[in-house]
């Protein structure tokens, strides 16, 4: 899965010596408004049980409300679509985690996985986690939907309940028909946020560490299977929650059960930037500079991270495009960036293996959407 034998070649030599390692400025088809500091830069820029429906399309199967754990809570579930495989062996899996601050929407806030699932010959599943409750006496500045019926928890509850998914999972890959050793997480907002965390930390009970006790990261689903996931696509997520602001009305404060700033272990315990090593797996972020929700800096310190670590990273800033990327959910989010195809900064950083040379490596990255992802999850769990 994780290989040690890799030569690591710093970013700067990328650059340097051949301009494998760099950014690329692609102008989109209506946004091409590059800034001043692009035209400036020389760079070269439980199991399925009787619960779940089962439908078919042409080459794809869905199985959707499968509950794969019962919290004190109430059940936590998944949707499933696997398509027909023309390809030697079994397809990989894609593990998607919504969005929605911790607080809102559910697991059917996602893009179109029964598409992607055919588009990227990726099983892909849309899991619950538990989302954080508002209290009752809190004025908040917007509404959570009284008809959610997401069980609720807190931190660490969420990360919990998507590494316990990702282990039921692979406990029932066999059962479905893809690759239970080859598995990426996706997620956007607060979903990329946890994708991120279930990629920088294998184990959850890593998390526990000396803030929470071990019952609250217990591995009550699947126990013997790992949780550790081959490859990452972090859409605009919270990677550093010590950089946020951390109030008593905020989402964070809520995620983890007082304001970051009492709380400033548990933030940390939280935050997926702590836990980046040498052996993180591959990660492919995309993050609009105008996002007023989720700052872009949130992106840019993780991808620092990650290449101050050696880790195989690709990073996309989407220069005229805000959270969600303007669309009015994660829904539609996709179809925003094939149709607008907007001004974008790539930077890459990979490893080579003894004797590789930079270009296949650091192939050229096709523009931010599907093709990207495909792409990327190709070279990662193929």
């Amino acid at each position: 899965m994780r290989s040690n034998n890799r030569k690591t070649v710093p970013r700067r030599e990328f650059l340097d010596a051949s301009g494998a390692f760099g950014t690329v400025v692609m102008a989109g088809c209506s946004n091409s408004n590059t800034s001043d500091e692009a035209a400036s830069t020389n760079e070269t820029r439980t199991d399925g049980g009787e619960s779940r429906d089962r439908t078919e399309s042409a080459s794809v199967t869905a199985y959707e409300d499968i509950t794969y754990v019962e919290r004190e809570a109430g059940e936590m579930k998944l949707d499933l679509y696997v398509p027909e495989t023309e390809t030697d062996g079994p397809t990989p899996l894609v593990v998607y985690i919504h969005g929605g601050g911790w607080v809102f929407e559910t697991r059917k806030n996602a893009p179109d996985l029964e598409r992607f699932a055919a588009e990227w010959d990726c099983a892909m599943a849309s899991v619950s986690y538990r989302l954080a409750e508002v209290p009752e006496d809190e004025d908040v500045p917007f509404e959570t939907d009284p008809e959610n019926p997401t069980p609720r928890g807190v931190f660490p509850d969420p990360i919990v309940d998507v590494k316990a998914a990702i282990r039921w999972l692979r406990a029932s890959a066999d059962e479905y028909g893809f690759d239970g050793e080859r598995v990426a997480t996706w997620g956007s907002s607060a979903g990329g946020h946890l994708a991120a965390l279930a990629g920088v930390v294998d184990d959850v009970t890593e998390i526990a560490g000396d803030v929470y006790p071990n019952e609250a990261v217990a591995k009550a689903v699947a126990p013997d299977e790992s949780g550790a996931v081959q490859a990452v696509v972090d859409w605009y997520g919270i990677h550093d929650l010590l950089e946020l602001p951390g109030g008593e009305e905020s989402l964070e404060s809520f995620l983890l059960g007082g304001p970051v700033s009492e709380h400033e272990d548990r933030a940390r315990c939280a935050s997926p930037i702590t836990y980046v090593t040498e052996d993180t797996p591959p990660f492919c972020l995309m993050h609009g500079r105008q996002d007023q929700v989720v700052s872009v800096e949130q992106s840019r310190l993780l991808f620092d991270a990650l290449a101050d670590a050696g880790v195989d990273a690709t990073f996309y800033e989407l220069y005229d495009l805000g959270h969600v990327w303007g669309a009015d959910s994660e829904r539609t989010a996709m179809a925003v960036l094939e149709t607008t195809q907007p001004a974008q900064r790539v930077t890459a950083t990979a490893h080579l293996e003894e004797g590789e040379t930079t270009e296949p490596a650091l192939a050229d990255q096709p523009p931010a959407g599907p093709d990207a992802i495909g792409t990327f999850l190709d070279r990662t769990l193929r």
